[in-house]
C-alpha cells in the first residue's frame, strides 16, 4: 500500500502536513522539523491548512518543510493550535506559488490565483480529498479563497467547499494573538467549534 507521503512526493518541496514531534506544548525553543517515521494512520486528507504563499525561507527547503521552520516563522503556533486535534496529520500547503515574505507585494491578480487554484485542485485529487474542511490562515487568505471558491468546487467536482477562516500565526499578527501559542490555539479552536456548529 502507498503511503500518503509517497503519494504526495512530488509537492514535498512546497507542501506539508500538520504533523511535528511530539510535545506536550510548542513554544519558540521546541523541536518543530518535520517528522518522517510513524505517520501511517496520522497523514489525512479530512482537512486541508491552507496558507496564502511559501515564505522566502532563510535556509535550504528540504522535504516537507514548509510550516515546520524553527525560529522567527511562528511555525509554533500551528503546531500548537493543532495539537490533539482532528486536525492533526492534515495535508498543509499554499494557495499561491509564489515565494515571497512581503504578502503586500504578491500578485493577487484572478488570472493568477485561477492558475494557482487550478494547481491546489491538482493537488487534492493527487491526494484524494473528497470534502476537505478548508482551514485558511489568514484574511487575504480567506479572501482569495472564498473570491475563486468556485473554481475549486468545480474541479473538485462538488456543489461547494467547506472552509473556515483562522487568524494569521505571523508575528506581525500579534495585536490579535498576543504573540501567545496558547492564546493563538484558543483562538484556532474557538474558530473550527464555530464552523462545526
Amino acid at each position: 500500500m502507498t503511503s500518503l507521503l509517497e503519494t504526495m512526493a512530488r509537492y514535498e518541496m512546497t507542501a506539508s502536513w500538520a504533523v511535528w514531534p511530539p510535545s506536550v506544548s510548542y513554544e519558540r525553543t521546541s523541536d518543530i522539523s518535520f517528522p518522517t517515521n510513524d505517520l501511517d494512520g496520522i497523514l489525512h486528507a479530512r482537512s486541508v491548512v491552507l496558507g496564502l504563499n511559501p515564505g522566502a525561507p532563510k535556509v535550504v527547503r528540504r522535504p516537507w518543510h514548509n510550516f515546520h521552520t524553527a525560529g522567527g516563522h511562528n511555525d509554533h503556533f500551528l503546531a500548537e493550535a493543532f495539537r490533539d486535534t482532528v486536525h492533526w496529520g492534515a495535508y498543509m500547503t499554499d494557495l499561491l506559488s509564489e515565494v515571497n515574505s512581503k504578502s503586500a507585494t504578491l500578485d493577487l491578480s484572478g488570472g493568477t490565483i485561477r492558475r494557482d487554484v487550478a494547481v491546489l485542485v491538482d493537488q487534492l485529487q493527487t491526494l484524494e480529498a473528497a470534502d476537505p474542511l478548508f482551514i485558511l490562515i489568514g484574511t487575504k487568505t480567506a479572501k482569495a479563497f472564498t473570491d475563486h471558491a468556485p473554481v475549486l468546487s468545480d474541479g473538485l467536482g462538488l456543489a461547494r467547499v467547506r472552509s473556515v477562516a483562522v487568524p494569521h500565526y505571523s508575528a506581525a499578527n500579534g495585536r490579535v494573538h498576543g504573540n501567545s501559542p496558547c492564546k493563538y490555539r484558543q483562538l484556532v479552536l474557538a474558530a473550527l467549534t464555530a464552523a462545526d456548529d
